[in-house]
């Protein structure tokens, strides 16, 4: 099995997107994501459904070098150090309204599924974290308090993990 299969076992006759798409910890570290397939994720994201409309989700994105994607790794713990910053880009992804609450939330991970398949389909493959410091990740990019952090997306190209 090469290290870019890793097929879901399902009785369930699923469509290959969702069947073929996997978390990995081993990122390409000289792969750079280009602008156009940073906008076709973000695209993707947008387009998704959303309570009342609202898309309350909030993407601030880091890009490896840069000093967002630097900030972002100063807020990783311990077990995500190991793999994340070879990503190619790290999405801080929050809620915003005046009262966060799991509506917002839950249309902010709707948002996150529709990134990664289009990531997915484009080669592309991407890892969501919750280890990282919420209260790190708010002091470094001077949130306001309607907005709200709820998972960070790692992108990027899969690498070997022997190498």
């Amino acid at each position: 099995m090469s290290i870019h299969a890793k097929p879901a076992t399902t009785d369930a006759d699923l469509h290959q997107l969702i069947a073929s798409r996997w978390s990995p910890r081993s990122f390409d570290s000289s792969y750079l994501i280009s602008e156009n397939e940073m906008h076709s994720i973000l695209e993707a994201a947008r387009w998704a459904p959303s309570w009342k409309n609202a898309q309350p989700w909030r993407f601030l994105i880091g890009l490896r070098g840069d000093k967002n994607f630097n900030a972002i790794v100063s807020t990783l713990m311990d077990s995500n150090l190991e793999w994340a910053p070879k990503t190619s880009a790290l999405i801080l992804v929050s809620a915003q309204s005046e009262n966060v609450s799991n509506v917002e939330i839950f249309d902010s991970a709707l948002a996150v599924g529709n990134l990664t398949l289009q990531a997915h389909s484009m080669g592309l493959a991407t890892h969501q974290m919750g280890g990282f410091s919420k209260a790190k990740i708010k002091s470094a990019f001077k949130l306001p308090s309607n907005i709200e952090p709820v998972v960070l997306v790692g992108i990027g190209k899969i690498a070997d993990p022997q190498l």
